[in-house]
């Protein structure tokens, strides 16, 4: 094993831990004293264009805006109201809003996180060059950062790690949850948070404020402003499909012609342990999320007593509006709407906005690094599948090193050191539902009394999902290659080949981030990889998998999704039909396919990952999307179309889930 330790090492050479250039821990950047690190000289550079506000000016000048006297005159004469009177609810949702930053606070928080942060985080690794960059950019344009969304802890990196590096801290749209914290949601707001509803539908009056709240800090460059582009943590380990109403907000002022550019900058945090990891697992099995209090937090400060491994943060490639929009966006045509008129978003717009998304969600992704506990969880998921719930340590290790190799080879971004990652480090990792006794790594499983969703069967998939969870943290890195080796469960044409790919790469469309129209090139750069590495053969016209083991371990990976995916269908072909003049409360039924599922297996080693009540909704959703159910506006109702078609349509994904029925 320490030979294949050694081995690897070696072929790691492109790891964060060979001290390359570029690389620093943010535990030890500047002083080491954290009050004197709090107290430092910061002289952050100011926006060219920056005209100071105190925060109560700001709101002001919102309240006094164009937009915002528009809606109010119009919403005077379609409800009646007075002016004073909306005047009056205008202000107090700009003061319920707004922050209030101050820098004593902030550099008082700092002072606690960093400390708070040398005693539960083993390093925190930054690249800075991205870094620098963001820096010279920040006095030139008006900045947008997009952190990657997978724990409370992200905004604040990235206000700690501006703060560091002297770099205006961001203005965060955050949800309105954290304002209700006592005492919390204050000195948040004093750090730069505002805080919005979670929705606001037809509110037109709460649409305008948010929107000039959010477009005067672009246009003025008062500080960057930050935000999620995929609206909510991702309780999954997985990216989430992107959300398009806050980013079209932003690019309002540079579509209006009203800031020449704006640089968009991708930020991706990569967490070797996240500190909710258990509160997303019990909420991917039904079990509703805790609200959001100060008493909550100080009952949580047991975190305090764990480590949580390591974390790092990567600035990618900073993305100009301006020149990304030539030739896709013709800012003329809002210079012909009359200054009265509030502009509506063009199609044009729309589209550059949703393709202007999916390159920052895939730029997060590219940037994100892998650890070795999230592959060690795909080793162990592989064998529970075939009812081995424990494994030699020093077989363990072996099959971490092949799959850490394989995974390099693939293009993940791996962090490894053989003197830190040792399997005793990635166990810790993934304990409480991995634990180390007798040279065996074990999984917890606790075999229920009863088979129904109870606290017995939540025991035993508790284990399953949360490694699920770590799995998929590198899924991105290999869902194309994924699907190759699913459809090649048998050689097929190339035709047919791309055929089935594009028909599971449909079918995962929820799961998966995917460039829109980009199928037949994700598949040639796939097909290219995979024959570049001989694992693949081409001869005459068809594809054929040549490495077995490989083969194996890449189905492995996918085949939690079908299998939820499938038993998911079958209780719909099941149960639609008898429905099909009435709806279904999606949420009910996905917790209803939910309880079919645990009583449908005899063992949980074959149900555990199904139960995930996320993948349950997105194989509803697909339906939808593929037109053989129906979801209301609001996504809450399903409705059946055509039972008969619907039957079919999952007959026909079944020759591509269940490979082994299909034909070349």
């Amino acid at each position: 094993c320490q030979d294949l330790a050694n081995e690897l090492d070696l072929t790691v050479s492109s790891t964060l831990e060979q001290k390359e250039e570029g690389v620093e821990n943010l535990l030890l950047h500047g002083y080491r004293s954290d009050l004197k690190w709090s107290m430092k000289d910061y002289r952050p550079p100011k926006y060219t264009y920056v005209r100071y506000r105190v925060p109560s000016a700001i709101r002001e000048e919102v309240l006094q805006s164009n937009r915002v006297r528009r809606v109010i005159s119009m919403l005077c004469k379609e409800t009646g109201r007075s002016k004073d009177q909306l005047d009056t609810e205008a202000t107090a949702i700009l003061e319920e809003m707004g922050h209030e930053f101050s820098m004593t606070i902030l550099r008082f928080l700092g002072g606690l996180i960093r400390k708070i942060f040398k005693q539960i985080i083993t390093d925190v690794t930054v690249h800075t060059e991205g870094i620098k960059e963001l820096r010279r950019l920040s006095s030139q344009k008006p900045l947008l950062l997009i952190p990657t969304h997978r724990s409370y802890l992200d905004f604040i990196l990235v206000t700690w790690l501006l703060y560091s590096y002297d770099i205006k801290t961001p203005v965060i749209a955050a949800g309105q949850d954290f304002m209700f914290m006592k005492g919390v949601g204050a000195l948040l707001r004093r750090c730069g948070a505002y805080f919005i509803r979670r929705s606001f539908g037809k509110d037109k009056l709460y649409w305008a404020l948010f929107t000039e709240y959010t477009q005067t800090h672009i246009i003025n460059g008062d500080a960057p402003v930050e935000f999620f582009i995929e609206g909510t943590r991702s309780r999954t380990g997985k990216s989430l499909q992107p959300k398009f109403g806050m980013l079209t907000i932003a690019l309002e002022p540079f579509f209006d012609a009203r800031v020449s550019d704006v640089a968009i900058c991708p930020i991706t945090l990569s967490y070797e342990k996240t500190v909710e990891e258990n509160l997303h697992v019990r909420e991917m099995m039904g079990i509703p999320k805790p609200k959001e209090s100060t008493t909550g937090l100080i009952k949580a400060r047991a975190i305090l007593d764990n480590n949580y491994g390591r974390i790092h943060v990567k600035a990618g490639q900073i993305i100009s509006v301006y020149e990304m929009a030539i030739g896709k966006v013709d800012r003329k045509v809002r210079a012909l709407v009359p200054r009265a008129v509030i502009p509506s978003v063009h199609p044009h717009e729309r589209s550059f906005v949703n393709e202007l998304a999916y390159r920052i969600l895939l730029e997060q992704q590219a940037n994100a690094v892998v650890f070795p506990c999230s592959v060690m969880a795909a080793v162990l998921l592989k064998h529970i599948k075939n009812k081995v719930w424990s494994l030699d340590v020093y077989k363990a290790e072996s099959e971490l090193m092949w799959a850490c190799d394989l995974l390099i080879k693939l293009g993940c971004n791996l962090v490894w050191n053989r003197n830190q990652d040792s399997v005793d480090h990635v166990i810790k990792m993934l304990s409480p539902v991995v634990y180390c006794d007798k040279n065996r790594v074990i999984v917890h499983s606790n075999p229920p009394t009863a088979l129904h969703l109870s606290n017995s069967v939540f025991k035993q998939c508790n284990s399953l999902i949360s490694l699920g969870r770590r799995r998929n943290e590198f899924m991105h890195n290999v869902i194309h290659v994924a699907m190759l080796a699913k459809v090649l469960f048998h050689p097929k044409s190339k035709e047919r080949t791309l055929e089935q790919y594009q028909r599971l790469r449909d079918i995962l469309q929820y799961e998966f981030v995917f460039m829109p129209d980009s199928s037949q090139a994700d598949f040639e750069r796939a097909t290219k990889q995979l024959l570049g590495l001989n694992l693949i053969r081409l001869s005459d016209n068809v594809y054929k998998f040549v490495d077995a083991e490989v083969k194996d371990f890449l189905i492995s990976l996918i085949d939690p999704f079908l299998i939820t995916y499938m038993d998911s269908w079958q209780f719909c072909i099941s149960y639609m039909p008898r429905t099909l003049q009435h709806s279904q409360s999606l949420k009910n039924l996905c917790t209803r396919i939910q309880t079919y599922i645990s009583v449908l297996y005899c063992e949980p080693y074959l149900y555990g990952e199904s139960i995930n009540l996320k993948v349950i909704e997105n194989s509803i959703l697909v339906l939808a999307k593929l037109s053989l159910v129906s979801l209301d506006k609001g996504k809450t109702q399903v409705f059946c179309v055509d039972p008969f078609l619907f039957s079919n349509a999952i007959r026909e994904f079944a020759l591509t889930i269940y490979p082994m029925t299909a034909k070349l």
